[in-house]
C-alpha cells in the first residue's frame, strides 16, 4: 500500500501529501487510507491541522468508520467526494494472447488518438506507455499509465460506449502491464466498488487484490 500510495500522491519528506500525482488536480485529497488483511497505512495531507490526525487516527485503529470520517473532515474544510474500492497487482507470469489490433502509442502513430481520445495527445509521454486496440485506424480503447512512480504505475483504463463489454478492456490492460513490468516498475489496478464492468475487467485479468483504497477530497 506504501507504493501505491507514493504512486498516487506527491509526498514531502514526511509522508504528508503534497498534491496528486498528476498534472491537473480539481481537488485536494485530505487523507487516504490503504488496508489490507495485515495493516491500514494512513497518509493526510500536509496543511490537515495535527489535532484532527489525531482524531482521525483514532477512528481508524481498527476499522474506517466513513460518516464519522466525514464529520471530522467537515471541522476542516466540506468533503467534496469519497473515493473507495479495491486495488489489485498483476500476475507477471499470467499468459494473454496477443493480437494485432493492440498497438502501442508513440509520437509516429499518435493520431490514432485523435477520434475517440485527443486528450491524451497533451500528456502523451507521461502517460506511456500506451496500449490501443485499433479498429478502422482508431483506437476505440485505452490503457495507459494513469499516476507514475520510481516503483510503480497505475493503470488507467477508456473504452468508448459501443466496445464496451466486449472483452477489449482487459486486452489492452495486458498489454500495459507487460510493458511496465518490461521497465521494470509494478503494474497497479484500482477501482471503485460501484464501478462493477472495471473490476469485471480485473476478474478476467486474474488480478490479484491486495488492499483497499479509501480517500476523502475536499
Amino acid at each position: 500500500m506504501n507504493i501505491q500510495a507514493a504512486t498516487l500522491y506527491v509526498l514531502n519528506e514526511k509522508n504528508k501529501i503534497i498534491g496528486i500525482n498528476e498534472r491537473n488536480q480539481t481537488s485536494v485529497t485530505v487523507v487516504f487510507i490503504g488496508k489490507t488483511r495485515e495493516s491500514i497505512c494512513t497518509y493526510f495531507h500536509t496543511d490537515l491541522p495535527q489535532s484532527m490526525v489525531e482524531e482521525i487516527q483514532q477512528h481508524t485503529l481498527e476499522s474506517i468508520h466513513i460518516l464519522n470520517l466525514c464529520r471530522i473532515i467537515e471541522k476542516y474544510k466540506p468533503v467534496k467526494d469519497i473515493w473507495i474500492g479495491p486495488a489489485y497487482t498483476f500476475n507477471q507470469d499470467s499468459m494473454f494472447i496477443s493480437e494485432s489490433e493492440i498497438t502501442l502509442i508513440d509520437e509516429s502513430n499518435k493520431n490514432l488518438l485523435l477520434q475517440h481520445f485527443r486528450e491524451l495527445l497533451g500528456e502523451l509521454e507521461e502517460r506511456m506507455p500506451i496500449a490501443a486496440y485499433i479498429i478502422n485506424d482508431e483506437a476505440v480503447s485505452v490503457c495507459c499509465s494513469a499516476r507514475i512512480s520510481s516503483q510503480a504505475a497505475e493503470a488507467g483504463l477508456m473504452t468508448i460506449e459501443p466496445y464496451r463489454g466486449k472483452g477489449i478492456g482487459q486486452k489492452v490492460v495486458h498489454k500495459w502491464s507487460d510493458e511496465i513490468f518490461k521497465q521494470g516498475l509494478l503494474p497497479i489496478y484500482s477501482t471503485s466498488w460501484d464501478n462493477l464492468s472495471s473490476q469485471r475487467v480485473a476478474q478476467k485479468l486474474g488480478l490479484i487484490q491486495f488492499g483497499m483504497d479509501f480517500s476523502i477530497r475536499v
